[in-house]
Parts: C-alpha cells; sequence; structure tokens
C-alpha cells in the first residue's frame, strides 16, 4: 500500500503571509489541528494552459495560535496584537515530508519516530527553472488508522476471529485458511502483526459471513486455538 492511496487531498491551507487571525478562524470553523502553509504558482502544462500549484511552505499547528495569543497577553499591549502577526512568523518548516508513492509502512514509521500528526506529500517539479516541492496531499495519523480498519474489513460486514500461534507457528493460520476455503466461508482480510520482541502470538481474521458456527465447529476438531467475539482463550 503507497501514501497516494489512502492521503487526504481535499486540504484547506494558508499562506505565509496570511494573519493568524485567519489562520485561528479556519481552526475554530473546521476543527482542525494543522494547516499546510503553501504559496501558488503558476505554470503551463503540455496544452498550454495557466495550471495553479501549491508549494509546501510548512506547517502551521493550533498549538502555535494558542502559544503566540498566551506571549501576547504577558507583552506590552500597544506591540501588535497577535491576531494580526502573519503566520510566517510561527510556523514550522515541515523539513520531514513524504512523495505519493511512498510505502504506507515507511511513513507511519516517520510519524512514530518523529513524533508527528501530519505528513505533507510532495512531488517534486520543475517550476520556473527551479525545483519545487507541490503539495498533493496531507498524510495524518487518522489517515492511517482508517487506512488499517479498512484493510481489516471493519467497514464490512462480518466477524473478527483471533487464532493463537504458539510459538509464532503459522501452522493454525494456514490450517484455518484452507478450513475456510473448504466450508467456502469467506476471509476478508488476515492480520498477524509482530508483538515488540518480534514473536507473533495472534492472527487476526475477518469473516465475510455473519454465520461462523461451520468454521467454528473444525476448528475445535482440529485443536486450533481461537477466540470468537472475546479475548483469546483456547477451545477445549
Amino acid at each position: 500500500m503507497i501514501v497516494r492511496e489512502i492521503m487526504s487531498t481535499k486540504l484547506t491551507t494558508v499562506e505565509p503571509d496570511d494573519t493568524l487571525a485567519h489562520a485561528a478562524n479556519l481552526f475554530r470553523q473546521y476543527g482542525f489541528h494543522h494547516l499546510p502553509v503553501t504559496r501558488r504558482v503558476h505554470q503551463s502544462n503540455g496544452a498550454g494552459v495557466q495550471v495553479t500549484l501549491l508549494t509546501c511552505e510548512g506547517l502551521l499547528y493550533a498549538q502555535d495560535i494558542d502559544l503566540a495569543a498566551a506571549v501576547a497577553e504577558g507583552e506590552d499591549q500597544r506591540k501588535q496584537p497577535w491576531q494580526e502577526r502573519r503566520v510566517v512568523e510561527v510556523m514550522h518548516s515541515a523539513a520531514v515530508r513524504v512523495t505519493p508513492t511512498a510505502s504506507v509502512a515507511a511513513a507511519a514509521q516517520l510519524l512514530v519516530e518523529r513524533g508527528l500528526n501530519c505528513l505533507p506529500v510532495v512531488e517534486y517539479k520543475l517550476v520556473q527553472s527551479e525545483t519545487r516541492a507541490i503539495l498533493v496531499g496531507l498524510l495524518t495519523r487518522s489517515d492511517l488508522l482508517i487506512a488499517l480498519s479498512r484493510s481489516m474489513g471493519a467497514f464490512e460486514p462480518g466477524m473478527q476471529l483471533d487464532i493463537a500461534l504458539p510459538n509464532s507457528d503459522m501452522t493454525p493460520l494456514a490450517r484455518t485458511l484452507l478450513l475456510a476455503s473448504e466450508l467456502r466461508v469467506h476471509i476478508r482480510s488476515v492480520l498477524a502483526a509482530p508483538q515488540s520482541n518480534g514473536t507473533l502470538t495472534v492472527a487476526t481474521m475477518r469473516l465475510g459471513t455473519i454465520n461462523p458456527t461451520p468454521l467454528l465447529v473444525r476448528l475445535k476438531e482440529e485443536g486450533i486455538q481461537y477466540s470468537f467475539g472475546s479475548p483469546l482463550l483456547a477451545s477445549n
């Protein structure tokens, strides 16, 4: 899975010269936690038509507005009000970016390792004889969670089945898949994620049926430990 498949593309942005009052209104109106900061550039496409591109200049966080307001309260009131300050004065450079073809796994690792909540998604293009980072999307932690839920079939009707993998042995999972095929039980997704120590203990399956009884009976007959709708317990 690549970033292009899950990123947000309907973006609300601000420009470096916009006021903090304008940005604060956007945060309040849409409930955002961050806003991409962009500049508009114009370029002709292959057909000679002028198109507008957004260069990625940085990110503005809601906390930046709160901090600017808090600092202003302790300053001389005759100074410039925080509402009149410009976005460029408080924004972040957003040096960490990804491209649309980057793997989702790599992007998720960046978010976790850097403690970030979002990543600008850019394509590098030659604009006015200069290579520029053009903003084409935004990848957030929410996008990752939705993608994970979708990959596990959470938005489709069905049931979750957990299969125990003793000593990281994948045999129970392989046998379960064979049994499901024999019984014509549709499997929407399979996820076997390692723990922090690298061991596999459980495989989570999303069944495309609301009547898994035939499969559960076969699992019990073969001594495969499973959990259906409750924490994993040994099947007796």
